[in-house]
């Protein structure tokens, strides 16, 4: 079979290639013309140059591909709307729509996040419906979502959606490298003492839900929650991170209604005084620290025998062999004593 892999440098899109590679597929690589190609594992892969905004660079990646794993996408908590809906909706169109048009793709899934849902003070079903409460991550992928149905009803695309909420794991930027940072300098915040459920799933659990995902044909149309089905808390992770990095756990907390004033100022400053790097404190950051992550799984267990096998200690544990090696110590410095 082949595949066409977007995101392919990422963090879940390096894994996806990995496995795709290693279970014999023929598997191809779109990726920026600025991507640093020395992530990649190996030349196993056909490497295509192109982006998702150009519609032009599209066809080629996409020729005689049967499979597409879309992965790639803006994720930030800060950053323009004009940023978020170029790479995150208008790329999604565009290659949907040349996807549509190859005649050879025979699923089409993507890869969009719980985030749609609008950070629910409750956990909530697939079938909630997506909910834009202005923040520019979750809304760009919520207007994605639309794209994608949109193409499958107009053109009879065969698409699935998966929504996993917090993806870990080695070369994690966000739950692996930036909590680890934080907690190596003694300046990670705990929001409401870190008691929400995180959501945590290990990337490669991701990677075999979208693979089983795309295989059955109960899936077309449909969008699936993934995460790990324990309940770890914010704080028992950032407590194991911390453990794992050999640095005290953190003890620094603040409610999560003072966090989101503070985040909405900042906010706001920042965009009229044009400022584009990261606020200190954003109400993204505080909505997923602060909002319950433990959504349902039970639908795609029933669709395509979601079974993730990585609990807390495994993924950590996998993690660690990372975070050891001289590409982790680089990543996220830390004292040398454990």
């Amino acid at each position: 079979m082949k595949i066409l892999v977007t995101g392919a440098t990422g963090f879940l899109g390096r894994r996806v290639l990995d496995l795709a590679i290693e279970r014999g597929h023929n598997v191809v690589a779109l990726v920026r013309p600025t991507s640093d190609l020395g992530s990649l594992p190996s030349t196993a892969a056909q490497i295509v140059s192109g982006q998702l905004e150009d519609r032009e660079s599209l066809p080629r990646a996409l020729e005689g591909v049967h499979l597409v794993y879309h992965c790639a996408a803006r994720s930030s908590d800060w950053g323009s709307w004009k940023e978020f809906h170029s790479s995150n909706v208008i790329g999604v169109r565009n290659l949907l729509e040349v996807a549509a048009r190859t005649g050879t793709v025979e699923r089409f899934l993507h890869v969009s996040t719980t985030d749609v849902y609008g950070y629910p003070s409750v956990a909530c079903e697939e079938d909630a419906g997506v909910r834009d409460v202005g923040l520019p991550y979750g809304r760009s992928k919520g207007l994605a979502e639309q794209e994608v149905m949109r193409v499958h009803r107009e053109t009879g695309l065969p698409v699935t959606i998966v929504r996993p909420a917090s993806i870990y794991g080695p070369r994690s930027k966000d739950w692996i490298v930036e909590i680890g940072r934080l907690l190596v300098q003694r300046e990670m915040l705990l929001v409401d003492g870190g008691r929400a459920r995180a959501g945590l799933i290990f990337v490669d659990d991701v990677v075999e839900a979208m693979m089983a995902a795309a295989a059955s044909p109960r899936t077309v149309g449909q969008a699936y929650n993934l995460r790990h089905p324990d309940d770890t808390t914010w704080q028992t992770f950032c407590d194991a991170l911390a453990d794992v990095l050999g640095v005290p756990r953190p003890r620094r907390n603040l409610p999560s209604w003072l966090l989101l004033g503070v985040g909405a100022v900042l906010e706001s400053a920042y965009a009229l005084l044009r400022i584009s790097r990261r606020p200190l404190v954003t109400r993204h950051a505080v909505m997923l620290f602060g909002r319950d992550q433990g959504f349902p799984i039970h639908k795609a267990v029933r669709d395509f025998g979601f079974d993730p096998t990585f609990d807390l200690d495994a993924g950590l544990g996998a993690t660690r062999i990372w975070l050891d090696s001289e590409d982790g110590r680089r990543a996220v410095p830390r004292p040398d004593a454990h």
